[in-house]
């Protein structure tokens, strides 16, 4: 069942979001990776546990619950290199970093104060541990998803 590329706003819409993101996606991939018998990355059934969580709860706010969509819809086309971008931008953000030495000589850089702009007032999305294990094991069911499901244009691989 292929997710919508919009999140729905009503509680009916959601429920049925987090039924369809938990029951038919995560759990085909996670059933499939059991299968397989990787042991490289982290128990299925751990993983699953973390997602099962999430999802049955329904505590997902949108800025996280939108971008996971446009994950697994990405990843349902084959279009790996687009759900990898967005993991990234979820995980984290598009926010300047700041590379080097940022006071030269006696005058300030004219941008720096907007480094650190879009940090005041949230937490970082990796702070906290059970987001960060949850958003890594989306990152893993990526990985194994394109190993089991390759896309036809090889250059949709993550790397």
């Amino acid at each position: 069942m292929k997710v919508s590329s919009t999140v729905p706003k009503d509680a009916k819409g959601r429920t049925f979001l987090f039924r369809q993101l938990a029951s038919s996606y995560f759990t085909m991939i996670l059933t499939e990776w059991e299968r397989w018998h990787i042991t490289q990355w982290s128990n299925p059934a751990t993983t699953w546990s973390l997602f099962s969580e999430k999802f049955e709860q329904g505590d997902l706010e949108d800025g996280i619950l939108e971008p996971v969509v446009e994950i697994v819809l990405a990843a349902q086309e084959k279009r790996y290199v687009d759900a990898n971008d967005g993991y990234l931008r979820l995980s984290i953000g598009k926010a300047a970093w700041p590379i080097g030495v940022t006071m030269v000589g006696i005058h300030e850089r004219s941008a720096r104060e907007k480094l650190h702009e879009s940090d005041k007032g949230a937490a970082h999305i990796m702070s906290d541990e059970g987001t960060r294990k949850w958003l890594q094991s989306i990152k893993r069911c990526l990985s194994f998803a394109q190993t089991r499901w390759p896309p036809d244009d090889m250059m949709q691989l993550m790397g």
